[in-house]
């Protein structure tokens, strides 16, 4: 099988830019050749200079609201009546309910108010619930984990698993393998990577991580289906394009009324399919957003809200911005101040107040020196709310939910690494 060599590197050389690290660059550089994440190596150098000396300007650095983060160390003690306690306390005071679940959902897909997930922590089998997770009626059992579930808008249920994906167009009765993917570990990231147009087309792209002797092995698969997923077409298009590891984002846009398309190492470039009048999925033509690893690209999150469309960087151990676009053609961008700046923003979900709409995004992998965050704005990232400041090697946070449209509840999950106490939280309006 491999082993994951980007993984490595990040964590062998999670300090290279910190004091401490700097006598093994030469070291990191042989790796970073062998890797081919030169490109990627030189950016990071570049933003690095540009924050240590100060050419960044400041407007272009994320607002944080005065209101400290809840912070999660070795003492904390999740789900403890003390930590519920401080959680709905710092929501309330947000304006915000946080209801602590019955149910330990690990991922969960709402839909015409109903609720598809797993639960923690054998999240093989399925599970529906049609009022809000008071009770949960089991629907099935896979052969492995459970890694994304999406619900189409003919309410065909997909569940992808690793190495494979299954539907179901009985309600949950019964489901079939309807794809196999281009490796036993391969997947579709949760929330990101599958999608339908409105003409009824599902795309979704496969990620993977396999080192091969002396190579990454090619696995960014497109695939599209145009019979609501009962059979499936795979496109090379992004491996014939030089894209040499797997795909972040396979999301169709309502502002730009197009197919964006993020892939992953070692050139991290950002897709558009033709507007959708026009699109052949068929034979798409895909346009490259960034030439050049230095624009930036290789995003793993997502969001719409008022009129724009928002990404998040992948750049673990680098410097990682939000960067945002109305039109696809123009882009802005807002770094991430430290100590969360070299956590790459993982996952973005909306959120639909009684206000208007909040972005939250996840922030979940830490260096030695630097923190992890989930944080979330209401009023369109001018400033963000610090929630949970935590470091990866004590706890984990997720954002756990997803759908089609913007439903007014949020899920997330705290997890203790080391206890495994777990619990989730689902947020609404006061």
């Amino acid at each position: 099988m491999g082993r994951d060599l980007t993984s490595d590197l990040t964590k062998q050389y999670s300090t290279l830019f910190e004091k401490k690290g700097i006598k093994r660059i030469f070291s990191f550089a042989q790796d970073v050749y062998k890797s081919g994440k030169l490109r990627e190596i030189i950016s990071f150098a570049i933003w690095e200079m540009c924050h240590k000396l100060g050419l960044f300007p400041k407007k272009e650095y994320l607002v944080f609201d005065k209101r400290d983060a809840i912070k999660l160390s070795g003492k904390s003690s999740i789900g403890s009546s003390e930590f519920d306690a401080a959680t709905t306390g710092y929501f309330a005071g947000q304006g915000l309910y946080a209801l602590k679940c019955d149910v330990n959902w690990k991922l969960l897909y709402s839909h015409h108010g109903e609720i598809f997930g797993s639960i923690y922590p054998d999240d093989c089998d399925l599970y529906k619930s049609v009022d809000g997770g008071k009770t949960v009626v089991f629907l099935n059992r896979f052969p492995e984990s459970i890694k994304s579930i999406f619900v189409s808008s003919q309410d065909t249920i997909l569940v992808c698993l690793k190495g494979s994906l299954y539907k179901s167009s009985d309600a949950g009765k019964s489901f079939e393998k309807t794809l196999d993917l281009g490796s036993p570990i391969s997947f579709f990231r949760f929330n990101n990577a599958i999608t339908e147009t409105p003409n009824k087309v599902l795309l979704a792209g496969e990620y993977g991580n396999i080192w091969d002797k002396t190579g990454w092995r090619k696995l960014a698969y497109l695939y599209s289906s145009s019979d609501d997923g009962k059979t499936w077409k795979t496109s090379d298009f992004l491996i014939q394009k030089g894209t040499n590891k797997h795909v972040h984002i396979v999301k169709y846009s309502r502002i730009l009324d197009k197919v964006m398309v993020a892939d992953g190492d070692n050139y991290k470039k950002l897709w558009l399919s033709d507007p959708l009048d026009r699109v052949d999925f068929e034979k798409p033509n895909w346009n490259p957003v960034n030439k050049f690893h230095i624009q930036m690209g290789g995003y793993t999150g997502v969001v719409e809200s008022n009129g724009k469309v928002i990404f998040g960087t992948d750049y673990q151990g680098g410097t990682n911005f939000l960067v945002e676009t109305a039109d696809g053609k123009k882009f802005s961008k807002k770094i991430v101040p430290d100590p969360y700046r070299r956590s790459p923003v993982d996952n973005m979900v909306l959120r639909k107040s009684k206000t208007g709409e909040e972005i939250w995004a996840n922030l979940p992998f830490s260096t030695p020196n630097s923190k992890c965050l989930l944080m979330y704005t209401a009023d369109n990232g001018k400033s963000w709310n610090k929630v949970f400041e935590y470091n990866r090697s004590t706890h984990t946070v997720w954002l756990i939910n997803s759908s089609t449209t913007i439903c007014n509840e949020l899920y997330f999950s705290v997890e203790d690494i080391k206890s495994n106490d777990r619990v989730v939280y689902r947020i609404t309006d006061l």
